[in-house]
């Protein structure tokens, strides 16, 4: 398959649009009244410009590709003590702004490529996607440890390699793998259970989205497994029936609608195949009124906006031909595809339910911390900045926080233990589960 991933050198014309206002380093909201706050975990813990925001990243962009920096430890560290939040990208207006994310993603590529990247505590992910095909280091086997209660209940879910069904859920490895998570497909599939989907899994079968590779920077690797995904896509629509691939993973969900747009037989291989996330599907049937709650959850909660159901999915409108402003000028962002408003409406109809926002939010969501590779790479780092959002949900009075990704729920409540709160981030399927029939 052909991939259209570019490489630094092609995204230089962008790198040198960069104008270093510092509009990246701070999220911006307009009123009335107007405001401003903080946006970029790195530039907060790490203050120094080329921590911060996409400004000092581009000028060490700019610094690789005109020979001025060589790869020193210190380098790399600074390329990586980022999570990609696309935060910075939010705040800039500049032509370059929707390809931030991935100018960053890039000089990371390089560093793979240069033999010097990832960082040394990163590097077990990669080996374990060759190894195990996740980044678990998790053995097939215990991928579909989470099952266990639907077989005790004499209620097993589908093996789909064997048995047709119109749906497959695609877990993710963070929810197979990661013990403090599992709660997220046991929930899933006992809501699908109760309302009568005909859905089934690939259980041991599943190898991961790969977008933890991709982010940071093993684009090899991130392109063996996506070719491996889109082979086994197409196969099961073709032989067992499959036309919808609901994930409730924010990264698995990135990855597929996006990611995977670099190969450019991805619609040739997802042809008669919809890609959409839980909430998406729970909202659908909810407005068809085949989701009806009938318990009770008293509960006051705020909700986390996910990078990669957020911003991550901005789509972006340029001036093609220069006749409104110039050639290749960013003209507007388009948030179609961004999932704000469905999980705040599922969760608003949960019986009882107290719903309070925080300051940021939307596309100026304060990222977990958790991802490009910062969980893995600065776990402590990872834990602290996600206890600075615990923070920001006790102040607006919530009792608990809750999100649509395993990634933020992992690191949030690691946040949470390290400030010693009892609050507490639910997936929204969590609570879910619980008040319906």
């Amino acid at each position: 398959m052909k991939w259209n991933i570019p490489t630094l050198k092609e995204l230089e014309w962008l790198i040198w649009r960069c104008t270093a206002c510092s509009n990246c380093r701070t999220a911006y909201t307009y009123g009335p009244p107007p405001s401003n706050t903080e946006i970029c975990p790195a530039g907060v813990e790490f203050g120094f410009e080329g921590f911060m925001a996409s400004k000092g990243k581009i000028a060490f962009a700019r610094g690789i590709l005109n020979g001025e920096l060589e790869w020193t430890d210190e380098l790399l560290d600074a390329i990586y003590k980022c999570t990609v939040c696309a935060g910075c990208a939010n705040q800039c207006e500049l032509d370059h702004k929707p390809y931030i994310p991935e100018i960053i993603e890039a000089m990371r590529r390089r560093a793979v490529e240069d033999g010097i990247g990832p960082m040394p505590t990163q590097k077990v992910i990669a080996q374990s996607m060759r190894t195990y095909n996740n980044p678990y280091q998790g053995p097939r086997r215990v991928r579909t440890d989470w099952t266990r209660p639907f077989k005790k209940a004499k209620k097993p879910i589908k093996n789909i390699n064997k048995e047709p069904a119109p749906i497959l859920y695609y877990v993710g490895c963070t929810g197979a793998y990661n013990l403090p998570v599992r709660g997220v497909p046991v929930a899933t599939a006992s809501i699908f259970q109760k309302l009568g989907l005909d859905f089934g899994i690939l259980g041991e079968e599943e190898i991961c989205c790969g977008s933890t590779a991709m982010r940071i920077g093993d684009a090899e690797e991130f392109k063996r497994v996506a070719e491996l995904n889109l082979e086994k896509f197409k196969w099961l629509h073709e032989n067992r029936g499959v036309n919808t691939i609901v994930t409730s993973c924010a990264g698995c969900y990135r990855a597929i609608k996006k990611d995977y747009t670099m190969c450019e037989d991805k619609g040739k291989m997802l042809e008669g195949v919809t890609v959409i996330h839980t909430a998406e599907l729970l909202n659908n049937l909810y407005k068809e009124g085949k989701l009806k709650f009938s318990g009770s959850l008293p509960w006051k909660v705020t909700y986390h906006d996910p990078c990669h159901t957020g911003r991550h999915l901005n789509k972006f409108k340029f001036d093609k031909d220069g006749s409104v402003a110039w050639k290749d000028a960013y003209l507007e962002t388009i948030e179609e595809d961004c999932l704000y408003d469905i999980p705040r409406e599922l969760l608003k109809v949960i019986p009882d339910i107290e719903f309070t926002e925080m300051d940021r939010i939307r596309d100026n969501s304060y990222c977990c911390g958790g991802g490009g590779g910062c969980m893995t790479g600065y776990g402590d780092w990872a834990a602290k900045n996600a206890s600075k959002r615990i923070e920001e949900g006790m102040d607006k009075g919530a009792e608990h926080m809750v999100s649509i990704c395993p990634f933020c729920h992992y690191n949030i409540n690691q946040g949470s233990k390290v400030i010693k709160s009892d609050m507490k981030l639910y997936d929204l399927v969590e609570l879910i589960d619980q008040v319906l029939p």
